[in-house]
């Protein structure tokens, strides 16, 4: 098993490397969110799509790596596996990127929620642009909020 050790741990090292800098761009990309720089949302969601195929990349190769080892690939196996080998290193590696998975999973969500916002404030615009600006929001099934009411158009096409 030493070699799977060593190999793991430079995938979880990779990974970290990877996660820092996915890290660094979602922080970019809220910025660039924020300020709607279309340009520079295109080179971030570049760079972005690269470095999460590359983890996803690793992934596959250390789930290789534990049924090579005669390991199952199911809910919890890799962290009771890595919990069990007596190497603080490895225990290490595997917790900071598990943490370096969360924080950008938390700050993707937030990019979301940024984008989810901008869209909604387009949409009240683009109501009022249309004379739609009076009408009651109400829910509708799906839990999304829904406009009623006729349409009092600032400008006909």
């Amino acid at each position: 098993m030493p070699l799977l050790i060593d190999r793991l741990k430079t995938l979880l090292q990779e990974d970290i490397q990877d996660l820092t800098r996915l890290s660094e761009l979602l922080n970019k990309e809220r910025t660039a969110l924020k300020e709607r720089s279309n340009d520079s949302l295109k080179l971030l969601t570049s760079e972005k799509s690269s470095r999460i195929k590359s983890i996803e990349h690793r992934a596959k190769e250390k789930a290789k790596l534990f049924i090579d080892a005669g390991h199952q690939i199911r809910k919890g196996e890799f962290e009771k596996v890595i919990a069990d080998i007596p190497d603080p290193e490895l225990q290490a590696l595997w917790r900071k990127v598990n943490v370096g998975l969360r924080f950008c999973q938390d700050q993707n969500t937030i990019n979301g929620k940024v984008v989810s916002h901008s869209l909604k404030r387009v949409n009240k615009l683009m109501d009022i642009v249309r004379g739609q600006h009076n009408k009651p929001n109400l829910y509708g099934s799906s839990g999304k909020e829904s406009s009623i009411g006729g349409l009092n158009s600032i400008a006909k096409a």
